[in-house]
């Protein structure tokens, strides 16, 4: 049960304390990695003006809301401003995080990109080079990192993608092979106009991976029954149906789901 429900009324001190002494301050074990890129906004933010945000600890004096002011005013040598509340833990952590406000990944694109960073300038010139697909779609196409595992398995892969494109760890394996990838979706647009949702693309990369998908087949079929395509709730029914459009009329049909 939720801590806070129980306690609403948490101790804390209404005093806002300084201090310059960095090796009071802990990391909680559990909270997630400091962001580098958020770190380094910061510092130069905080060098043009180091605004009045005291930070969170708990009696332990384990950082629970400011981590990252806490490093960039550490490296600045700047003090450190807080308030201890008592009792705060990970599950706090947890819901600060849930409700402040995030970067949207066209940020962390941005950001990067003024950094350098090479596969996101190659992927902010994918998305130039194609503009029907948004940064989400962009980046599934560039790492092809879209496999037939089991849901949880997938699930945290995706998870760690997500992470690894916030700080800066975005890994195109084969650049070619994903303009390659990026035409051959393009081609079911005067088809179907799902044709950049995500589960349909998710779908697409798996199928392109299948011995038994020929690509001017499918798009033929489709030319023949350009009504064939209709929106689909999940990977599962994208290749039942597109299965079925591939073998429509074959004298031997293939499998495309597995």
């Amino acid at each position: 049960m939720n801590k806070l429900k129980n306690a609403p009324m948490a101790k804390y001190s209404n005093q806002v304390q300084t201090s310059s002494d960095y090796a009071k301050f802990k990391t909680l074990i559990g909270n997630r990695k400091p962001n580098e890129l958020h770190i380094k906004r910061l510092i130069s933010s905080f060098k043009e003006r180091y605004l009045f945000s005291p930070i969170l600890v708990n009696e332990k004096m384990q950082i629970i809301d400011g981590q990252h002011r806490f490093l960039s005013a550490k490296e600045l040598n700047f003090p450190i401003n807080y308030l201890v509340v008592e009792g705060y833990g990970l599950e706090e952590v947890q819901i600060l995080n849930t409700n402040s406000a995030n970067w949207k990944k066209e940020d962390y694109l941005k950001a990067y990109c003024d950094l350098g960073l090479e596969p996101y300038l190659q992927m902010r010139q994918f998305m130039l080079d194609f503009p029907d697909f948004g940064v989400a779609i962009a980046e599934m196409i560039l790492t092809d990192n879209v496999n037939g595992e089991n849901k949880q398995l997938v699930v945290d892969k995706v998870t760690m993608r997500m992470m690894g494109f916030q700080n800066g760890e975005l890994n195109i394996p084969d650049l070619s092979k994903a303009y390659e990838t990026a035409e051959k979706v393009l081609m079911f647009k005067p088809y179907y106009d799902g044709y950049n949702r995500s589960t349909f693309v998710r779908t697409l990369i798996t199928l392109f991976k299948n011995e038994n998908y020929v690509h001017a087949d499918m798009i033929s079929k489709l030319a023949n029954n350009p009504s064939a395509l209709t929106h689909c709730a999940n990977v599962t029914q994208y290749k039942f149906l597109l299965e079925d459009i591939f073998n429509f009329r074959r004298r031997e049909k293939v499998n495309l789901r597995y």
